[in-house]
């Protein structure tokens, strides 16, 4: 085989990889998956401490970076889920809405931008539960 044509052959399969989709990580976690992690994670002690401490901690530094998006609502009021992925560190990685609203879409923008206390293992789920008032 000549070299042209190994050199051609060589840059088809770079290019078949560098286009395939993408990895497993960067899929988007189904709902069902994302609600099934933070149900394991909520069997456990160290999971259910966490859960507290986060509770505290969102109320106490992260409530206020969406209660513009109350506004932003208009009448879509109703109550609705937060499942997000936190990094080791406690950066936020990705938010799924159950289901979806206006005011829980404004919410993922700013929790994506946000950073809560490390939790117990990276790749963590945790759901909260909101429930916008008139």
């Amino acid at each position: 085989m000549g070299i042209m044509r190994r050199i051609w052959l060589i840059s088809l399969l770079l290019l078949q990889i560098g286009t395939r989709p993408g990895v497993a990580e960067d899929k988007p976690t189904s709902l069902s998956d994302a609600r099934a992690a933070v149900e394991a994670n909520m069997r456990t002690a160290e999971g259910k401490a966490y859960d507290d401490k986060l509770g505290a901690d969102f109320t106490e530094k992260h409530l206020a970076a969406i209660r513009p998006c109350k506004k932003a609502g208009g009448d879509d009021l109703r109550s609705f889920w937060i499942l997000a992925k936190l990094n080791g560190d406690g950066a936020v990685r990705e938010v799924l809405l159950y289901p979806k609203t206006k005011v829980g879409e404004c919410s993922r923008e700013a929790l994506l931008k946000d950073r809560f206390p490390p939790p117990p293992h990276p790749a963590y789920w945790v759901s909260i539960y909101m429930k916008p008032s008139k």
